[in-house]
């Protein structure tokens, strides 16, 4: 693929993420800029693991959420939160997600890391 449709694949996936989490995280733009292959095919990989398989998507979203967490990922909580109300997550099911990802994380799996989760659910109400 032509360096020119990277890039189109790129400014996609910008509008995407502007549209779903509202801005594009600066490590997308500055990434999507310098190495636009990388992105895609990694954007691309991340398409096929997340479609519905043996686990359904919703359920793919909460892990994701719950890894996003354990990493301590902002933009990978806000991504994932907003997936998983997409896909029909109710707040009680994103509840247990953290409370899981609490217990497997300790202390700042309680204290620190769902801030971001909590905020893009009010954040998510107020668009509805």
């Amino acid at each position: 693929m032509s360096r020119e449709r990277y890039m189109k694949f790129v400014d996609h996936l910008k509008e995407v993420a502007k549209s779903r989490i509202g801005y594009v995280p600066g490590q997308l733009d500055f990434l999507g800029d310098k190495v636009p292959a990388a992105v895609a095919n990694f954007v691309r990989m991340y398409g096929s693991v997340m479609e519905k398989g043996a686990l359904d998507v919703k359920t793919k979203e909460l892990i994701g959420l719950a890894i996003a967490v354990a990493l301590g990922c902002k933009h990978c909580m806000e991504w994932h939160t907003i997936g998983a109300l997409e896909q029909g997550a109710s707040e009680e099911e994103i509840a247990e997600t953290l409370a899981v990802t609490m217990v497997m994380t300790g202390g700042p799996g309680l204290v620190t890391w769902p801030e971001t989760v909590i905020e893009t659910l009010k954040k998510y109400k107020e668009k509805q």
